[in-house]
């Protein structure tokens, strides 16, 4: 059976593909929290390394690091990683390591008072989430609150 959040996927592919685009990010995504696993809801189809329904291993499987959404999903809160290369505590991180993103943002998606999932952006290189008019950070904030709002709904 579908989740609700993976169910609707199809409403956010053009807010992440345009976020993507506006900001240069290398990733932008919303994730979905199962047991042992973070999976991939919706990414931007201008990067080619997350895929809709991809799963990345949560630190509760042998030998697996915790993962930045994980980190987001377990306290609830907002995560900045600024640079996981140089953090004693993210640079055993499987974006970093696999894939050379480094850079994380990420919030909590909540249906019903529960946490379900993320949206993030993720990048390789130094990123000003603060900058512009509408900054990127409230851009994610945005989104985020759209995805619950429709998720509140179904």
């Amino acid at each position: 059976m579908s989740s609700a959040i993976f169910s609707q996927r199809h409403h956010w592919q053009q807010a992440v593909d345009q976020l993507a685009a506006d900001t240069g990010l290398h990733s932008i995504l919303i994730m979905e929290s199962l047991p042992d696993t973070m999976k991939v809801v919706c990414a931007n189809g201008s990067q080619d390394i997350y895929h809709e329904g991809d799963a990345g291993p949560k630190s509760v499987q042998p030998g697996c690091h915790e993962l930045y959404c994980e980190r987001v999903v377990n306290t609830g809160e907002e995560l900045f990683v600024a640079d996981a290369a140089i953090d004693d505590e993210w640079k055993g991180n499987e974006d970093l390591v696999k894939f050379g993103l480094g850079v994380y943002l990420g919030l909590p998606v909540r249906q019903n008072g529960e946490i379900v999932g993320t949206v993030c952006a993720l990048h390789d290189q130094p990123f000003d989430f603060e900058a512009g008019e509408v900054s990127t950070r409230e851009r994610l904030y945005t989104l985020q609150q759209q995805i619950e709002t429709r998720l509140a709904a179904s």
